[in-house]
């Protein structure tokens, strides 16, 4: 059964409060118009996925309700997930290789490096550094526990465009 995988990683998020918790740092406004556009992007690209995983920081779970609300997934089935905070490669492997196979299309939005390094490994490519707002296009042909090292395909890595300053 083919399997896509849509990496994405949180917009842009405040870096100039040092006064509140990473975990709780908002996206910036520009953040969140990022997350919509990124949202209508994906849903040319996919249509309504099967599952939506989050992260449960801040500006995790607004870029994610900003997608949902693009994609036309109700924000209620949106699994939030612990170990998708301060994540690992080993760990966003274990998530993905534990889905249910019911789920064909996936979206997990988590954190960088975790992103990165996740999609570099299962492709095999050289994608560098997820941008805020990033997303990672990932296909599958087999079942979700046998996904490993090099044996995804990279379809495409989107990146957040934004009008020149003028």
């Amino acid at each position: 059964m083919n399997k896509e995988l849509f990496l994405v990683r949180h917009a842009e998020a405040d870096s100039t409060n040092f006064d509140i918790k990473d975990i709780e740092r908002p996206l910036t406004s520009d953040g969140e118009i990022d997350a919509s556009k990124l949202g209508k992007t994906m849903a040319d690209l996919l249509g309504t996925p099967d599952l939506i995983l989050s992260s449960t920081a801040i500006r995790t779970r607004t870029t994610t309700a900003l997608l949902a609300e693009q994609l036309g997934y109700d924000p209620v089935n949106v699994d939030f997930l612990e170990d998708l905070y301060e994540s690992s490669t080993r760990i966003l492997l274990r998530v993905i290789n534990e889905l249910e196979e019911k789920n064909n299309k996936v979206v997990i939005v988590a954190h960088n490096p975790a992103i990165t390094y996740l999609a570099e490994y299962v492709s095999g490519a050289v994608i560098g550094n997820v941008s805020p707002a990033g997303l990672v296009h990932l296909k599958f042909d087999g079942a979700w526990a046998e996904v490993s090292q090099n044996n995804m395909e990279l379809v495409k890595y989107h990146k957040p465009v934004r009008p020149a300053q003028t």
